[in-house]
């Protein structure tokens, strides 16, 4: 392995670096950081010549880090959150200071964020600058520190969070009694009577809410229950991620978010449709529906006024996206 001129290296590329390590999806990285899909290819084509390695492997799903990647991310990751302190600390050095928040929320619903509330502040003019990060079995302390300041998390109930006592703040958002049903397009799936029984027929991938952990997903309670084998393929917590997967075998996925719709609109290889509400109804029956939670740090008297609006437009996206 040679690595040439280390000059050859940009932030800009450590940041594709990053973001192809955790999504494994170029198109997606394309999407997320707003930069078109050419230029991914020739920052990645500029960090393979600049490290003399492939660094990623193409597989049927999406590009897969090899080891070299493994050592090389923790220290882009760093690199990247030590140029935006120094981004931080040049907004606070100007004349008009932004309000900087850092905003965790579920990947499956983050998706639709960043469009939607940088809509609201443009037209309100408000003076705030959002950076959006996924929700992870981090965040909760990471906005008792102070590092996040909102964070958007779906479960069951309160439970995860009311451990930490009064350190937290949490408001509930919406409950998904809802549940949407995507797979490829020509799944045979949709060619027959669609219930909970049919679907277990099939290959199932579990999509984690945004709350990583070890528990069973309400559909997975749902078969165990009432004895329905089921095989669950994998777990994916990537919304393109899923939405590739899917496209390309027989298995079937299920989402309580009512934006699939736009979302599948535009993917020709991929069909939703709305489960009844009978079977809705069962799914939920015996277990809580999942619930979209707003957290942030519990300080009385203390909340900003942008805040408090940045909540307000928050709520109303969760209840457009649901």
């Amino acid at each position: 392995m040679h690595i040439s001129n280390m000059d050859g290296l940009d932030i800009l590329s450590l940041k594709i670096l990053v973001s192809l390590y955790e999504n494994k999806s170029a198109t997606y990285v394309s999407k997320a950081l707003d930069i078109p899909a050419p230029k991914i290819s020739r920052s990645l084509k500029n960090l393979r010549e600049v490290f003399g390695d492939e660094l990623f492997i193409r597989k049927k799903y999406g590009l897969f880090p090899n080891e070299f990647v493994t050592h090389l991310y923790p220290i882009a990751k760093q690199t990247i959150e030590c140029t935006e302190k120094f981004q931080k600390v040049r907004a606070a050095n100007v004349n008009h200071v932004k309000t900087h928040v850092e905003i965790a929320a579920p990947g499956l619903i983050a998706y639709a964020f960043p469009k939607a509330l940088m809509q609201a502040i443009k037209e309100e003019q408000k003076s705030i600058h959002i950076n959006i990060t996924p929700w992870s079995l981090h965040t909760t302390q990471d906005i008792i520190n102070g590092d996040t300041t909102l964070g958007i998390c779906c479960n069951k109930s309160t439970a995860d969070v009311a451990a930490y006592g009064d350190k937290l703040q949490t408001t509930t958002l919406q409950r998904m009694g809802k549940v949407y049903l995507i797979a490829s397009r020509n799944h045979p799936i949709f060619k027959r009577e669609i219930t909970l029984e049919t679907i277990a027929e099939y290959p199932y991938v579990n999509t984690d809410l945004g709350n990583p952990s070890t528990r069973l997903s309400p559909y997975q309670e749902f078969c165990i229950k009432n004895g329905i084998k089921l095989n669950t393929e994998i777990t994916i917590t990537s919304i393109s991620s899923l939405f590739e997967y899917l496209g390309e075998s027989q298995t079937i996925s299920l989402l309580p978010y009512r934006v699939v719709y736009e979302m599948v609109a535009e993917i020709p290889e991929l069909h939703t449709c709305q489960l009844s509400q009978l079977e809705a109804e069962r799914l939920y029956a015996d277990t809580e529906a999942p619930t979209i939670f707003l957290v942030q740090k519990n300080q009385p008297n203390r909340a900003s006024e942008e805040l408090a609006w940045l909540s307000e437009q928050i709520k109303k996206i969760v209840d457009s996206i649901i």
